[in-house]
């Protein structure tokens, strides 16, 4: 058995030396690879053709050697391909571009890489598309809605003051003397064409005639790049009209007494008068109130963000932007009604009487006692119509959450200039928004 033994290991050992041994030893894998006459060195076991060439059994990537000269289908002294694809056996994983690669090159955004540099995080990617809603109001505008020269619309044109004016008579013949009392106003030099010292019309504003407009609005923004976009809106406006003092005329109130005295026959004897007199009476005024304002807004712009100025270690970035705007507005159509109310000359100088008429009528002043007197008149403005609008905007942008941000703007927006009912053009309009916009994205 020992001698079978020593037998059997001197057979295994002689094996090994001819299937694994040289080439030029004959070895049965030397031979399949390299063929008879096989030249030492022509054979590694871990030579690989190419690089991405499957790595041989048994071999570390660190022994793996590409190219070389070996065996393909049996002939000696053929090179494989020589492939640049595949990735290298022996990484170099300090080199950047393997892990682009590997990862995708999202890699170079990515925050923990950016920390673990010792950056901060970047910015948010801007998506394509996101879409807005704002709620606002114009806390100041300039221009008039009504310009007397161009819309007159009060009735002076044919008011009289003496229309109005009030007296008492007192005694008899047989009592010896009559008094007259006459009350009625005049101008102070009673020399002036006009029966009155002064009138006065002040145009009226868009301030004056609306309450502070509140608008809403929505739309969409494209984002060309992570500084410019592109956006359009439709917004409505509407506004509560008001009431305020559209003209007044002051003119100089008069006390006349006359006096005529008689004898006991009933003769006349004689007359005397006196007059006592009051300036700057306002002796009567007209109010206007306006109808509700409404606008529909179509426009359409750009906006250009700056660098974030605050919250880029936590994405929730504060970014300063400008942008502008041009579109179209419809304006609702636009009335009001003037109420004329009138001094009673008496009450300047009693103190008991009455000063304005004082009636209880809804609608306003109607001066319904006094036939002179006009009641509620209903003025059309302009008719429905469409102006040019646009604007100016500057504000900034806080990212609240990834997908969705908040605004606050402000700047300067100007409306066309409508036509009024008698043909003539009005005045343009120049307004100051503050608006909150939210926009989340698509």
């Amino acid at each position: 058995m020992r001698l079978a033994g020593l037998a059997l290991s001197a057979a295994i050992l002689s094996g090994c030396s001819y299937l694994g041994g040289a080439p030029s030893q004959g070895g049965l894998l030397g031979g399949w690879f390299s063929g008879a006459g096989a030249t030492a060195g022509q054979f590694d076991r871990c030579r690989i053709p190419y690089r991405g060439a499957p790595v041989p059994p048994g071999c570390h990537p660190s022994q793996i050697s590409v190219g070389g000269q070996i065996n393909v289908g049996g002939k000696a002294g053929a090179r494989g391909p020589a492939h640049p694809g595949g990735f290298p056996q022996s990484p170099q994983w300090d080199q950047p571009q393997y892990a682009t690669a590997g990862f995708g090159s999202h890699v170079a955004g990515n925050p923990h890489l950016a920390r673990h540099q010792g950056g901060t995080a970047p910015r948010k990617r801007r998506p394509m598309f996101r879409g807005t809603l704002d709620i606002g109001a114009e806390v100041a505008s300039t221009g008039n809605v009504l310009d007397n020269n161009l819309f007159p619309t009060t009735p002076f044109a044919s008011y009289d003051p003496n229309a109005y004016q009030e007296g008492t008579v007192i005694g008899s013949v047989p009592d010896g003397a009559i008094t007259t009392t006459r009350y009625y106003v005049d101008s102070r030099l009673q020399n002036t064409p006009e029966p009155y010292d002064s009138l006065s019309q002040p145009d009226i504003s868009f301030s004056d005639a609306w309450s502070a407009p509140t608008t809403i609005g929505i739309g969409g923004e494209f984002l060309l790049t992570d500084k410019a976009t592109l956006f359009g809106r439709v917004g409505y406006t509407r506004a509560e009209g008001t009431s305020g003092g559209a003209a007044s005329i002051e003119a100089t109130a008069f006390k006349e007494t006359t006096t005529d005295t008689y004898d006991a026959d009933a003769n006349f004897t004689g007359r005397t008068v006196g007059t006592i007199y009051s300036p700057e009476q306002r002796i009567t005024e007209i109010s206007y109130d306006f109808s509700d304002l409404g606008r529909l807004d179509i426009e359409a712009g750009a906006r250009f963000y700056t660098e974030p100025v605050a919250g880029r270690s936590t994405g929730r970035t504060v970014t300063p932007f400008v942008g502008a705007s041009a579109g179209m507005s419809r304006l609702d159509a636009v009335s009001y009604t003037l109420d004329q109310r009138q001094l009673r000359y008496t009450s300047v100088f009693e103190e008991d009487a009455p000063g304005y008429y004082d009636l209880d009528v809804p609608q306003g002043f109607d001066l319904d006692d006094n036939p002179a007197t006009p009641g509620v008149t209903r003025v059309d403005l302009y008719d429905s119509q469409w102006v040019l609008s646009g604007g100016l905007q500057a504000g900034v942008e806080w990212q609240v959450l990834p997908s969705t941000a908040l605004a606050f703007e402000t700047g300067i927006k100007v409306q066309g200039a409508p036509d009024y009912a008698n043909g003539q053009e009005g005045a343009a309009r120049i307004a100051v928004p503050l608006t909150i916009r939210g926009s989340f994205n698509f």
